[in-house]
């Protein structure tokens, strides 16, 4: 894998005890593996108490109808998590030629310059 695949948490659940790859195991444990090693699930560890009370309080579902089935999905207020989003990048195309604006360029730029 490049350095940047090596450093992933997608790439080392994916390949955790297999070739190079490794999970966390303070923060991850392996609950359910296939037969054939084609569905993995990982419990996520170390969960602060105050972020499951923030999830099972129905409140803090923004939900399209009192009630409803479906509701979209949110973080719990805590720093550290919120902290990470506001370094997120939102996925879009790079091929989306109607999207003008200089964020795009210097994403683009950067993400070229990571992977040459």
């Amino acid at each position: 894998p490049t350095p940047m695949m090596a450093k992933s948490l997608l790439y080392n659940l994916v390949n955790h005890g297999i070739d190079e790859g490794k999970a966390n195991s303070d923060l991850f444990e392996e609950v359910f593996k296939s037969e054939h090693g084609l569905v993995r699930i990982f419990q996520v560890k170390n969960v602060s108490q105050e972020s499951k009370a923030w999830l099972a309080d129905p409140a803090n579902r923004k939900c399209d109808a009192p009630g409803s089935w479906y509701c979209e999905g949110q973080y719990p207020p805590a720093k550290p998590i919120q902290d990470l989003l506001k370094k997120r990048v939102s996925f879009s195309q790079l091929e989306d030629f109607n999207k003008k604006g200089k964020k795009k360029d210097e994403y683009y730029e950067a993400y070229m310059k990571a992977h040459r």
